[in-house]
């Protein structure tokens, strides 16, 4: 059996690489001399789809993991400022960036997300968020994208969690 997919327009802009990704490149990061390095190797293997928001594996050798909760729009003091998704989606990336600069990191260390969703009719203009804020890497992280009932609280329209690689000490 095989699955075709008409894809509009707009969306197939945004399923094409970024200019010079070639389905595999490998990333050596270090924080400083005298640390050792360790390597994220990003690929799209023969046989699986590719995209430009995500990578389908991350190979991780030689790093200290770091397993971020699921974030969520809420504020340091619990209070979500926006209802619409845009809005959301960048509080939860501006959390992710305050977890992040916590352990050492940043964006370019995030191996894999997972993106929960409380409607689908979401996940066009989450998206267009999630390019935005990978915009600058070289490869973007892997992802997995789920559609749910409901999140913690009812106002929650995403939740992002979060796995990084960072050198080790």
């Amino acid at each position: 059996m095989q699955l075709t997919l008409e894809i509009p327009d707009i969306l197939a802009s945004l399923l094409r690489r970024p200019p010079g990704f070639n389905g595999a490149t490998a990333i050596h990061m270090a924080a400083d001399a005298g640390t050792p390095p360790f390597t994220l190797r990003h690929s799209n293997p023969a046989g699986l789809w590719s995209s430009p928001r995500l990578t389908q594996m991350v190979e991780v050798q030689g790093a200290r993991m770091i397993y971020l909760s699921g974030q969520t729009p809420a504020d340091e003091n619990y209070k979500v400022r926006s209802s619409d998704i845009r809005g959301q989606a960048n509080a939860v990336y501006d959390n992710i960036e305050v977890a992040l600069r916590a352990a050492g990191a940043g964006w370019d260390n995030v191996v894999k997300t997972t993106t929960y969703l409380t409607d689908a009719d979401l996940i066009k203009e989450f998206r267009e968020a999630r390019i935005a804020r990978f915009r600058s890497l070289k490869a973007p992280p892997a992802n997995t994208l789920l559609v749910v009932s409901r999140l913690a609280e009812p106002e929650f329209l995403i939740e992002v969690d979060v796995i990084a690689a960072v050198p080790a000490h």
